[in-house]
């Protein structure tokens, strides 16, 4: 894809479905995809097993390979079925969402759960909502069909300093992103404001 070119992909070559799967959601070098399970890249719409496994070789050759799932005892085992249930309910929302920045959405859903192991996902407020140990951080608000609209919606978002979030509200900020192309050039904001409001929580 002309995105993936300028970017400077090294990805294998792929069927157009899972070429659109993996920029859509923001993906556009192999070693990225050491921070992303085989079973959450598989949950991407237009992702098939063939495209898994020639990924999975692009990454063997380079000595990487996906993430993995660990968990170790019954109160993890719990935690993992408990998060998988919830994942399974935001997949099926956002596969019946009818969007028309239903791309972004999803992209925005990957770049967020990837910067912390930690951050749980369910659908909240009628949209996907993501927190950190027991804490809101973000929601969407997808009553917006014109961009995405991101709620802050943690009072210690006030204290982060950040060029991301906007508003002067006393318990939360908001964040707004045009189409895939604002989406990819305010990520690196995105995830320092929820970084920085993980530490806080801490």
């Amino acid at each position: 894809m002309k995105q993936d070119n300028q970017t400077g992909s090294n990805f294998p070559k792929l069927s157009a479905p899972a070429d659109r799967a993996l920029a859509s959601a923001g993906y556009m070098r192999l070693e990225q995809l050491t921070e992303v399970t085989e079973a959450e890249l598989g949950r991407l719409h237009g992702m098939g097993p063939n495209a898994l496994g020639r990924l999975r070789e692009a990454l063997k050759a380079k000595d990487l390979s996906f993430a993995e799932e660990k968990a170790s005892g019954d109160v993890a085992k719990k935690k993992k079925a408990s998060s998988a249930s919830r994942t399974d309910k935001v997949d099926e929302f956002l596969e019946n969402l009818n969007h028309p920045l239903k791309a972004e959405i999803e992209a925005l859903r990957v770049i967020i759960k990837g910067v912390n192991k930690n951050i749980l996902e369910e659908i909240k407020w009628k949209a996907p909502s993501f927190s950190y140990n027991g804490e809101y951080l973000v929601t969407f608000n997808l009553r917006d069909i014109k961009r995405i609209h991101l709620v802050f919606h943690n009072p210690l978002i006030a204290k982060v300093k950040n060029k991301l979030p906007e508003g002067e509200y006393a318990d939360r900020r908001m964040a707004y992103f045009a189409d895939m192309q604002d989406v990819m050039a305010k990520k690196s904001a995105l995830e320092k404001a929820l970084k920085d409001l993980i530490k806080l929580q801490k």
